[in-house]
């Protein structure tokens, strides 16, 4: 993937703060045969956005770069990178672009120091102070001369994002970064996704992790079969609802005393969780009805802190109710 040394921030300031787009996707559908894996997708990604590309595996989401950066074409749609087309004005568009599609590829006999001095110089001359930052960024500066078939998997992900950022690009995709990490890879490469973000990087982050985007990103969308769920700040991506979880030391008990207060209707069973419909003064009272039955409370978790995980199974389930007979995504669709 070419990269380019151009940096939007020698571009004049926006009007009235908003940021200039620099990634967006206009109707942009593929199919396989009778597979329809991306339908009508439409997202923007704007300057200084860590941006989350989330949905469960076989959502399209690497069928959806894939188009973005010219591997294949649109079924109809079509993308822009800084105001260049894609797939018509692909070759300009690339040159704004870092990053990787699936696993980053090198060679492995030879160190990585020489591996980026010759990817990056695919694109343009790139000087060894260049080489020596990003090896630096990605914490590979001690590692920098040994040969890269001697990495580790997750020292190949970091020098898959330091070649993402060799010719400064204005764009960094990253599909799926963390696969097959293990935690402390996981950690290790979300702080460097993290540390880009500050430094005002544009960063479109691929994944299926909820945990992931909620640690790094600042805006997302979540797709389902192809399609938009839904769209916006990370930190907004919650439910709306005012439910609690509920965890005592009698659940049955529990229940009898909470639906006498809110209503049958108002109390559910998840696991080993209580669901209660209730607001914060009805949450107070709840509480103290069972604190009188003699039931201990042991948890009571506001919606809004149940992260994006319970949110994201509720809205990709919806969607597939949703979507219906409709044609979902099939094997390697991704």
């Amino acid at each position: 993937m070419t990269m380019t040394q151009d940096r939007t921030d020698e571009r004049p300031a926006p009007p009235n703060g908003v940021e200039p787009v620099v990634l967006a996707t206009y109707g942009l559908t593929k199919s396989f045969g009778n597979t329809l894996a991306v339908d009508h997708l439409d997202l923007t990604v704007r300057r200084g956005d860590v941006f989350g590309f989330l949905g469960p595996n076989g959502a399209g989401k690497t069928t959806t770069i894939r188009m973005i950066v010219g591997l294949i074409y649109p079924t109809s749609g079509y993308a822009t990178v800084i105001d260049h087309q894609v797939p018509r004005e692909k070759i300009e568009a690339l040159r704004h672009i870092g990053g990787f599609v699936e696993v980053p590829a090198f060679y492995g006999n030879m160190s990585a120091r020489r591996n980026l001095r010759l990817m990056g110089g695919l694109n343009a001359q790139v000087d060894e102070k260049r080489i020596a930052e990003v090896l630096d960024i990605v914490g590979l500066s001690e590692r920098a001369d040994s040969k890269v078939g001697d990495y580790s998997h997750g020292m190949k992900q970091r020098l898959g994002i330091a070649n993402a950022l060799i010719n400064s690009p204005e764009l960094v995709i990253l599909d799926e970064p963390t696969s097959g990490l293990d935690p402390q890879g996981m950690k290790d490469v979300r702080e460097l996704v993290r540390e880009l973000g500050k430094d005002g990087t544009t960063v479109f982050l691929s994944s299926h992790l909820l945990h992931e985007v909620e640690q790094v990103c600042n805006r997302a969308v979540i797709i389902n079969r192809g399609r938009v769920v839904i769209e916006g700040p990370v930190s907004e991506l919650h439910p709306e609802h005012s439910s609690v979880k509920l965890l005592t030391s009698d659940q049955g008990k529990a229940r009898d005393v909470v639906a006498a207060l809110v209503g049958a209707q108002q109390v559910t069973v998840d696991e080993e969780y209580l669901i209660v419909e209730a607001n914060d003064g009805t949450v107070r009272e709840m509480v103290g009805r069972l604190v009188a039955a003699g039931v201990g409370v042991d948890a009571v978790i506001p919606a809004r802190e149940q992260g994006l995980e319970d949110f994201f199974l509720g809205l990709t389930q919806s969607s597939d109710v949703d979507t219906g007979g409709a044609a979902g995504v099939a094997g390697g669709a991704r």
